[in-house]
């Protein structure tokens, strides 16, 4: 190769490098700028002034839509929460949307925690590739309560009546792998929150990114979820009727109170994993770290290691930090089976909790070759 085709070539790979960098900084910098914004968020529904004068205030519970704060899948779960640098499976549609680009053909998973008095939390998703570089998915995340029998202060064991909670969150996700190491994604949600017959509505934004420094299988991930505006509640329950004069009998007309406005739990999410084992055919070892910060949470630190046994079995363990009362030890197994055509993942995780007992997720995938 002569002088001036190698000088050709190395001045390619600089500009390559360079638009890279430039890329992937720019992202940095969006998500950081959202991740500070989570903490002002938290503060946009309290006074200032009650803030301050408060010594023991906690942002824990601030704002609401707390289901979306809620670990989804059970291989995320049992690695401690930390799954925006791993995020290779449809979960990926929650933690991070870049991580889509990592699938191959197309997707499906389906993911239900077991919760304390008939709550459950489930998750579902299908990703599909667009071309080489796109893909896009769709998902739902849910909340219920069940049926909650209606009492009242004269009515203690029941009026005969019901009403539930549910929240729902229904979304659409785009991701591209712009170079070699940098990928992105995208993901527009509507989110309903109801309890009775009172609910807000509104409309969210996720944004991630991966990137690929080229060494240990090492993957960096950040990841911005639920950037929105503040919601209100409203609904025939928050009408009150107007009262009856009883000398005249004029009735007065009903009146509608208005709710404070509230904001979903912004979270600001920065991971990553590495390989540990590498280039053995029959063992894989991968270890994930995830620093996380929401406007209705304490910031936590997540860690985990997964180990894969000829891509049949599999074993997780984590630690998530943070909350005295939450989580803690996590753990959970998994298994594969592969066929010509598809590829079939089952995956069950534990975790404990001070107040609320054992939790159970199961989740059930399938990808087309």
């Amino acid at each position: 190769m002569s002088f001036d085709k190698k000088q050709e070539t190395k001045n390619y790979i600089n500009q390559e490098y360079r638009v890279m960098k430039h890329i992937y900084l720019f992202g940095l910098s969006l998500l950081v700028f959202a991740g500070a914004v989570a903490t002002l968020s938290a503060q946009s529904d309290t006074d200032f002034l009650e803030i301050l004068e408060s010594k023991e205030f906690s942002k824990v519970g601030v704002g609401t839509g707390t289901f979306l704060n809620i670990p989804v899948g059970a291989r995320a779960t049992a690695l401690g929460s930390s799954f925006a640098a791993l995020a290779d499976d449809p979960t990926a549609l929650y933690w991070n949307p870049a991580g889509i680009t990592q699938i191959a053909g197309t997707s499906v998973s389906g993911s239900y925690t077991a919760m304390f008095a008939g709550i459950n939390h489930s998750f579902a998703g299908m990703t599909f590739e667009i071309s080489d570089s796109y893909k896009a998915g769709i998902s739902a995340l849910s909340l219920s309560s069940g049926d909650i029998e209606v009492t009242t202060l004269f009515d203690q064991n029941g009026t005969g009546g019901f009403y539930s909670a549910t929240d729902l969150a229904i979304a659409a996700s785009i991701a591209g792998q712009l170079t070699d190491q940098f990928a992105f994604g995208f993901t527009s949600k509507v989110v309903n929150m109801s309890i009775s017959d009172v609910s807000a509505s509104g409309i969210a934004f996720d944004f991630g990114t991966l990137y690929d420094p080229g060494f240990l299988g090492m993957k960096i991930a950040f990841a911005v979820q639920n950037l929105s505006a503040p919601l209100k509640y409203s609904g025939p329950g928050l009408i009150q009727k107007g009262r009856t004069d009883q000398v005249k009998g004029n009735r007065e007309p009903d009146v509608e109170l208005e709710s404070n406005t509230v904001s979903l739990p912004l979270a600001f999410h920065a991971g990553v994993m590495a390989d540990l084992i590498q280039n053995n055919e029959d063992h894989v070892l991968r270890g994930v770290g995830e620093f996380t910060t929401s406007s209705n949470q304490a910031e936590g630190l997540g860690l985990g290691v997964e180990y894969v046994w000829k891509d049949l079995l599999a074993a997780r363990v984590g630690y998530q930090t943070g909350s005295a009362d939450a989580y803690g030890l996590s753990g959970g197994l998994g298994l594969t089976y592969q066929s010509g055509s598809f590829n079939a993942n089952l995956d069950y995780a534990i975790r404990p909790h001070k107040n609320l007992g054992l939790l159970n997720t199961i989740t059930a995938s399938i990808r087309l070759r």
